[in-house]
């Protein structure tokens, strides 16, 4: 069982900044490694250490916490930018053994059918374990769902319960698909007193005339729309996996002042939280 876990990278996928970016965002991410930006991962302790999303970043991540191996490894769902950290678990970086990955059928299928991580089951390295515990429950969500389906994981602890939902399509399509009206009377349903929460794009402009249906999130405004102000029994409820354009990134700006006003949070890397 975990009793705490570590928000290890707080960026989409490419992190920040981002490959073939020149824009401001970008620019000041290079100039100034505190904008920086590792993709969202997480790192749960307890007797044994596991990792939530496995980045391009780990060996940075688990340097942060002071963690060189760990037992075992969640993933929500297969998009490179959660996965592509897996190859550092063969011959040619760690070499682990019998590392747990702990994923959906669909996801275990979509990353063997891949003859780079193919070898990293047959060599020993990962070994796939049931996905789910006790403690541990991955629940589905709409997002892309072409290739392999797409989970959230709510961790349940002695003092709080955390869920994590880093990406999903919209809130029409998720509240639809997990039987609810609004996210509090879900985040209520299943007892979340934490919810770290699909922020990827503040609105659709960032997506610089690419269609939402390209990249389907939910745009905070929408989900803070929904929401309204954080009212007396309310989750923790905050903002990750920020898109490398997301102004979240800059704690002085209007649309981070708005979500702090609103008593929601933004995530940063280093938080941790108790469960």
């Amino acid at each position: 069982m975990y009793n705490r876990i570590t928000l290890l990278g707080n960026a989409q996928d490419a992190g920040r900044p981002q490959l073939g970016c020149n824009e401001k965002c970008c620019i000041d991410a290079k100039e100034d490694k505190k904008l920086s930006r590792m993709p969202v991962s997480l790192g749960l302790h307890g007797e044994e250490v596991g990792l939530v999303e496995v980045t391009r970043c780990i060996e940075a991540q688990l340097s942060s916490i002071n963690v060189s191996e760990i037992s075992e490894i969640w993933l929500t769902h297969a998009h490179l930018g959660h996965i592509e950290g897996l190859g550092q678990f063969g011959r040619e970086s760690l070499n682990s053994k019998g590392v747990k990955l702990r994923c959906s059928n669909s996801v275990a299928d979509y990353v063997k059918s891949h003859p780079i991580w193919q070898k990293l089951f047959d060599r020993g390295n990962l070994i796939l374990d049931k996905f789910n515990s006790d403690n541990i429950q991955p629940i589905e969500v709409p997002h892309r769902s072409q290739d392999f389906d797409t989970h959230s994981i709510l961790f349940k602890g002695n003092a709080n319960n955390l869920l994590f939902l880093p990406d999903h399509d919209n809130w029409n399509k998720t509240l639809d698909f997990v039987g609810h009206k609004n996210p509090r009377e879900w985040f209520s349903s299943i007892g979340a007193d934490i919810v770290l929460l699909d922020g990827t794009f503040w609105t659709l402009d960032e997506l610089k005339g690419r269609v939402q249906a390209e990249v389907p999130h939910p745009p905070i405004v929408d989900t803070l729309e929904i929401l309204g102000k954080k009212q007396t029994g309310d989750p923790r409820i905050i903002f990750i996996h920020l898109n490398h354009t997301n102004p979240l990134h800059y704690p002085d700006s209007k649309e981070y002042q708005k979500v702090q006003s609103m008593g929601w949070e933004v995530g940063e890397e280093g938080m941790e939280f108790n469960l």
